[in-house]
């Protein structure tokens, strides 16, 4: 790694074009640069380095990123929790990993505590809010989805706080590894949950609605409510009700609709850069 360090050493070179050469070099190098671009960046005071090398740091962590979102979606999305710690790590980069897996692992336990084979699907539904939202406290609003802070799985872990499609996401996460069929809907402009009769995995053109039992609103504490509830939310907020909003949506769409929401929150606050760099990540779903 010489030439990297030497290439470092010239980051300090005032001529932006000198600089973007360099930078385009160390970006080729990829992940493996990281560690020397960071300790580079604590044994250095001056500013334009520092700012220098922090933004070949962030170019490099979202390309790899980005990569790592592209590999998920193209192998068809199939682990849920990978694609939303992904994800979330377009804000957290270093997020640990091990941490998020016992922080889960403990929740999924306590759930499997109070389960028995004898449950009915609503009793299962009540033993899972129970542990989520009183036992844990998991909480938030609607309201929030304009926090981009609510979004990210290891940030509500840690602060109990998210908002309709993070704590969605946790609750169909949660629900997976304990064999109980739960699965996101798009409910255009929100997101819920349903309870279905077998795990679906819809390749037909054709989405059978009589797939699914019930609908659970995660965000409302894990409320359970019908498709004729769904019909009268739409006629009263005025959305043309779609296909979409009672049936399953793939882990695809369930991580596209979460990085659309996270758009619109940056983009609400003001953080247009960050909407930017959302919205290519957007693309890697859109066929």
């Amino acid at each position: 790694m010489d030439h990297l360090k030497t290439l470092i050493c010239l980051l300090d070179d005032p001529d932006h074009e000198a600089f973007t050469q360099v930078s385009n070099e160390i970006l080729t190098i990829g992940v493996p640069a990281l560690e020397i671009l960071e300790d580079a960046w604590f044994n250095t005071s001056d500013l334009l380095t520092r700012s220098r090398i922090e933004e070949i740091v962030h170019n490099i962590q979202f390309e790899n990123l980005f990569s790592e979102m592209s590999v998920w979606a193209a192998s068809g999305g199939h682990d849920l929790l990978k694609g939303f710690t992904i994800a979330s790590r377009f804000q957290y980069p270093n997020l640990d990993e091990e941490k998020i897996a016992a922080d889960l692992n403990k929740i999924v336990r306590s759930v499997w505590l109070e389960l028995n084979n004898g449950l009915t699907s609503l009793e299962k539904v009540k033993v899972l809010n129970h542990v989520l939202f009183s036992v844990n406290e998991i909480n938030g609003s609607v309201a929030d989805n304009n926090l981009p802070e609510t979004f990210f799985l290891n940030s509500l872990l840690a602060t109990k706080r998210g908002n309709a499609i993070s704590i969605g996401i946790l609750y169909i996460i949660i629900a997976g590894k304990l064999g109980i069929p739960i699965k996101g809907v798009d409910l255009t402009g929100n997101f819920v949950a349903c309870y279905t009769h077998i795990p679906s995995d819809f390749d037909s053109i054709i989405k059978p609605l009589s797939e699914v039992k019930f609908y659970i609103n995660p965000i409302v504490k894990g409320a359970v409510f019908s498709k004729k509830e769904i019909v009268f939310y739409l006629e009263k907020t005025g959305i043309e009700p779609t296909d979409n909003c009672f049936v399953p949506a793939n882990n695809c769409t369930i991580i596209k609709l979460w990085f659309t929401y996270l758009m619109n929150a940056y983009t609400s606050t003001g953080m247009t850069a960050k909407a930017k760099e959302i919205k290519s990540f957007i693309g890697i779903f859109n066929p």
